[in-house]
């Protein structure tokens, strides 16, 4: 099974074409999948719209009643997918505004039979990039990336915020035990990178596929605020730089006892 976590806040615009594209490709992949959406107290008629498409695809709605970001919609959503899912089945966390190429799924799905624990949409990796932005978007985007690269460097790894991207369900089941409610501990945007930072500690493979980001293909605003994010990346690089080492060996204890 194959699982799709999606945050979605005020994405009706952006909602049937990712619907769409997503039910075409599982119909080329073949494979079972179920589609987690958290409506993070939408007020544009995501709710409405979901309704609508629930008769045609296999579609829970988690739904917060006020907006609570990002991390807690992930926070949300893990939940709920880890306590349905089985050793094998995969998660496959990506945004709703049809940013990310669903051409690529099969092949992280691949390197995922082929033993990586994670895998990431990279657009910083070689053979991706972006269109579509602000040249500040990207030249913010690169700076950030850059910093992270340097302060948490993982080997393999070119991009640290992505939302796209698939994990091995009881990797994630074990890494959510094993570190407990300090996991996620970021609110917003922010929270991806925090949990990438945390699994790369652990015994487990890391890997990428390359990416086109398209974000000329999003209707409306990006929902990431940007001096807000930033505040937020260098928050978690002082937290983590100073202390977010110190328990590792329990994390490591504990990853390594679960079965």
């Amino acid at each position: 099974m194959i699982y799709f976590i999606v945050p979605a806040y005020n994405e009706a615009k952006n909602m049937p074409l990712l619907l769409e594209s997503i039910g075409k490709k599982m119909d080329e992949i073949r494979s079972p999948y179920r589609l987690v959406i958290v409506d993070d107290g939408s007020t544009d008629g995501t709710e409405d719209l979901l309704k609508v498409y629930q008769d045609r695809y296999p579609i829970t709605v988690l739904k917060h009643d006020t907006n609570k970001n990002v991390g807690q919609v992930f926070r949300t959503g893990f939940k709920y997918v880890l306590d349905q899912a089985k050793k094998g089945d995969i998660i496959v966390t990506k945004e709703a505004d049809n940013t990310g190429d669903l051409g690529i799924l099969p092949a992280m799905l691949k390197k995922a039979s082929e033993g990586d624990d994670v895998v990431l949409a990279s657009c910083y990796a070689k053979g991706g990039g972006i269109e579509g932005t602000t040249l500040d978007r990207i030249i913010l985007s690169s700076v950030a990336n850059m910093l992270l690269r340097i302060f948490f460097p993982i080997k393999g790894v070119s991009t640290y915020s992505s939302f796209y991207r698939a994990y091995k369900a009881d990797v994630i089941k074990k890494a959510f035990a094993a570190y407990g409610s300090r996991f996620m501990e970021e609110d917003g945007f922010a929270c991806m990178v925090e949990m990438l930072v945390k699994l790369s500690r652990l015994p487990i493979r890391i890997a990428e596929v390359p990416m086109v980001l398209r974000c000329d293909l999003r209707r409306g605003k990006s929902k990431m605020d940007k001096s807000e994010t930033m505040l937020a990346y260098f928050r978690l690089i002082s937290r983590e730089i100073v202390g977010g080492k110190k328990d590792i060996g329990a994390v490591l204890a504990r990853f390594g006892g679960l079965s």
